[in-house]
């Protein structure tokens, strides 16, 4: 279950990010990441009543809501987004939203008693701030969780998720995508985006630590 959730979290990257007002509990880093794990972990009890697609319904969302996508696929995908026209950065960031949400959607399929805790803030050098959580399975040791997120147009975004003090999400998946951006560009990741969502959707493939290679 431990590393259950740790890919579960791991793939949490997850978008035209839609116009969002924050509420006054969510005008700090922690309260917000604190609004997205009761969010997610109302999916996760309801996750097999919802079933696949009632969870990914359910995750857009709290995801759109919670992570700046457009801010994380431009880094994954660098130096290539650059050069991208903006009908490519549309597609590019569009297949990397649903990709991402149906990762999710496949891994939080039960609910086994885990909780979630906001542990601290901590201002680093720049605009970010890290928030440092952990998911408690109900027989098993805390994963821990560190999201790093930056103030953008007046608001709260996660950026970055960090397992258990590790390698970042971003990195993992710059690294990934690389290949297939030297292969084809950005089409080609667009391309590999898509079809490994429509597998996750299918139930043919389910998301693994990492993301894994689409």
């Amino acid at each position: 279950m431990k590393t259950k959730m740790a890919a579960a979290a791991a793939v949490l990257l997850l978008v035209l990010v839609p116009p969002f007002i924050a509420s006054a509990a969510e005008k700090t880093a922690g309260t917000m990441v604190r609004s997205f794990q009761e969010g997610l972990g109302g999916v996760m009890q309801n996750a097999k009543q919802l079933g696949l697609k009632g969870r990914y319904d359910a995750l857009v969302p709290i995801i759109e809501r919670s992570f700046h996508l457009p801010v994380m696929i431009s880094s994954a995908s660098r130096p290539y987004w650059r050069a991208a026209s903006d009908d490519q950065r549309g597609r590019l960031i569009a297949a990397f939203r649903r990709m991402s949400i149906s990762a999710v959607a496949t891994l939080f399929d039960d609910y086994d008693g885990e909780t979630f805790k906001v542990v601290r803030e901590r201002d680093i050098e720049g605009p970010t701030v890290l928030v440092d959580t952990q998911i408690v399975p109900r027989d098993d040791e805390p994963v821990d969780l560190t999201y790093v997120t930056a103030q953008i147009k007046d608001r709260w975004w996660i950026i970055d998720i960090i397992i258990g003090g590790g390698i970042s999400e971003i990195a993992v998946r710059r690294s990934e995508y690389l290949a297939l951006l030297k292969e084809g560009g950005p089409e080609r990741l667009i391309l590999a985006l898509e079809g490994q969502a429509d597998r996750l959707l299918a139930g043919a493939e389910k998301a693994v630590i990492g993301g894994g290679k689409p």
